[in-house]
This record gives C-alpha cells, structure tokens and sequence, in this order.
C-alpha cells in the first residue's frame, strides 16, 4: 500500500524513561564553552549527546526553533526516534548508513525530518554521497513508493535513476496517494517515459524475421506463411499484454518456443536470429530513464 509513505508513527509512551545516551557527535572543533554538548531527547526516549554547533551550522532555522534561546548546554526534545534522529546526524556528517535497512517510511521521516529542522536536501543526496545508494537500495525493493518519494523533494538524480524499476510495473498499479505525491510534473513524465517504452518495443517488434532461401523441404508460399503467422500472433499477444511493461526474460520465454514450431533449419535459425536481436535491442530500451 502507498500509506507506507506517510511518516511512520512515534512510540508509544512508557511508564518510564529509560535513556541511552550515544556518543558525542564530533565538529571539526571549537570553543566548548559557546558551542558545546546538547543532548536531544528522541521520541523513543534515547538521549543522543551532538555539539549545538553541528545543528546551527547545517540548519536555515535554527532547527525549527528549538535552539533559539538554549544556552551554551541543554537539552531540547524532538518528536523523530532515535533511529530517525540518528539517520539526520548521519546525512550533517556524510557518513554511510549501513547499519540501517531502507525503506520508504524510514525515508519519509528522514527528508521530512530534514526539512522540518531547516536542513536544505540539495546536494546531500547527490551520486557522490552515501545516501543516494541508501535510497536507491529502497527503490530497488519498493519502486513505486521510492520513486514517488524521491519526486515529492524534486530530487532529480534519484527520481531518473530509480524510474528505471519502474519500466516493468504496469502503469495500472498507481494509486491515487502515489500521483498526488509525486505530483503532476513527474507523473506526466512517468505517463510520457511508458509510451515512449511501449512503442520502443512495438518497433522492435514489427520486422518479422528474414526470409531464407529455398531449399529442398522450404520455400513454397504456404511455408513462408506459417513461418509469419506464428510471428505475428505471438507479436499480438506481446501486444495485447502491454509490451511497455514486459521484462527482457519474459519476452524471451513467450518467443523462444516459436523455435520449436517450425520444422526447417533454416527457418529455426533464421527465428532464433531474429529472437536473439530483438532481446539485445529490447534490453538497451529497458533501461532508459526518466
């Protein structure tokens, strides 16, 4: 269900609190005394200790107000959890995620969470950082739900890169929560990338495969046919199926057996041939981008 996008729910209260406190989160330096420790108290009820420095620098609105009159120490409370909270420290410094398993909630919260505390996306989610790979690790196993996601924020690199797990899904299974997400720009552009796939393929498909020459048991009228005949209906099938969304190993499998249908040499080989291009052709289509 699209609902997974919808930031993931907080914890329920506890009778008591019952803290862990992490470890400070290194800066490149400077004076303890007018920027030191702070400890955010998560919603999980973990206290995570950060210099006060690391969140003023990286934030446009002195993190969403909440460090507006603390002093030098303090604590503050936020409504993300600890694993949240910890993936936001994680994007300030440019280190990689890899303790963390990826999924479109725990994403949600993380750009939402970025967002609240005035923490800009642009660049932080760019190829040559450690969470581009992290999202795109989500898209691979939730492609619809990523891609929607990743659109939502305007991040380009993300939304072309992970529309190509989109090719094989079948434009029938967005729901109304992915297109309002994802918004009409790059919904138009997914409607416009599925056609151009569709007729890439029916393209592809047309040219029957080449005539042989006679031969001592093919040749006749009849023959040349039935050679035809077996391409063009299973051409329609393709066709009738919504060849945009056919994967490269599904095409080969619904083609393949033509082979076995036909009783000349020459004719087998002549459709393995054709078979064969179409599959290496196809496969440079599969994987266009948005």
């Amino acid at each position: 269900m699209f609902q997974s996008l919808l930031p993931s729910s907080m914890s329920d209260p506890v009778d008591s609190i019952e803290t862990q406190t992490l470890g400070v989160v290194p800066t490149s330096g400077g004076d303890q005394g007018d920027n030191g420790e702070l400890t955010v108290m998560t919603s999980d009820n973990v206290s995570i200790s950060v210099q006060k420095e690391l969140l003023l620098n990286n934030s446009n609105n002195q993190f969403g107000g909440k460090l507006t009159d603390l002093q030098a120490r303090g604590t503050i409370l936020v409504s993300e959890s600890s694993q949240t909270f910890n993936l936001l420290l994680a994007v300030l410094l440019n280190q990689d995620p890899v303790l963390h398993q990826p999924s479109p909630p725990i994403i949600s919260d993380l750009f939402s969470c970025l967002t609240k505390y005035g923490i800009s996306l642009d660049g932080r989610f760019s190829q040559q950082t450690p969470f581009y790979n992290f999202v795109l690790s989500s898209a691979a196993s939730f492609p619809l739900d990523t891609f929607a996601l990743v659109c939502k924020y305007d991040m380009e690199e993300l939304a072309s890169e992970s529309s190509r797990y989109l090719l094989t899904i079948p434009l029938t299974q967005l729901t109304d929560e992915h297109c309002a997400t994802m918004g009409p720009l790059y919904f138009r552009r997914l409607i416009l990338l599925h056609n151009t796939h569709n007729e890439g393929l029916k393209g592809l498909l047309r040219a029957p495969p080449n005539a042989h020459g006679p031969n001592g048991l093919c040749g006749a009228a009849s023959e040349e046919g039935h050679f035809n005949k077996l391409w063009n209906s299973a051409v329609g099938e393709l066709w009738w199926d919504g060849p945009g969304s056919i994967p490269v190993s599904m095409l080969q499998a619904k083609l393949e057996p033509l082979v076995d249908q036909l009783q000349c040499e020459d004719c087998r080989y002549q459709m393995r041939e054709r078979i064969q291009r179409l599959l290496v052709e196809w496969t440079t289509v599969v994987f266009a981008e948005l």
